[in-house]
């Protein structure tokens, strides 16, 4: 199973929702030769989003395979790793693991300080991204 496809089954349990207006009917797949994969569009708000968007995974360039072998190695930013093992480790630099890492820590620290019943956990929005609503609160307007 691909890591989108891992993370669409636990963000989206229910199915696709649009995660600016929560609108889960009119919601379609785009597969063409220049879409990015696992890229989906709303077609109530006219707006294209992936399953990455307003998590701790958007706005990177590092694939969502190596951020979630990230989050299992480093038991979800709880476990002391250094960040040049962690780099040697996934194939990338030490200023992005060192980056992945601080990532890590500060949604861990988020979740501890937070006690909320959110399930998805380390895939919640994250303060870097643009967005960061749920299915289940549509944005106010």
């Amino acid at each position: 199973m691909s890591a989108l496809r891992y993370l669409e089954n636990i963000l989206w349990a229910n199915g696709v929702c649009c995660p600016r207006c929560g609108h889960h009917a009119k919601v379609g797949k785009l597969n063409g030769a220049t879409t990015r994969v696992g890229t989906y569009k709303c077609y109530k708000c006219r707006k294209a989003f992936s399953v990455l968007h307003g998590t701790l995974l958007s706005a990177s360039h590092v694939p969502a395979h190596k951020w979630l072998q990230a989050m299992y190695l480093t038991e979800g930013g709880t476990k002391p790793m250094r960040a040049h093992r962690l780099g040697r480790i996934l194939n990338v630099s030490f200023k992005t693991a060192a980056s992945m890492m601080r990532r890590l820590e500060s949604a861990a620290a988020r979740m501890e300080d937070a006690d909320s019943a959110d399930t998805r956990g380390l895939l919640a929005p994250h303060p870097i991204s643009d967005a960061g609503y749920t299915c289940e609160t549509p944005p106010s307007v």
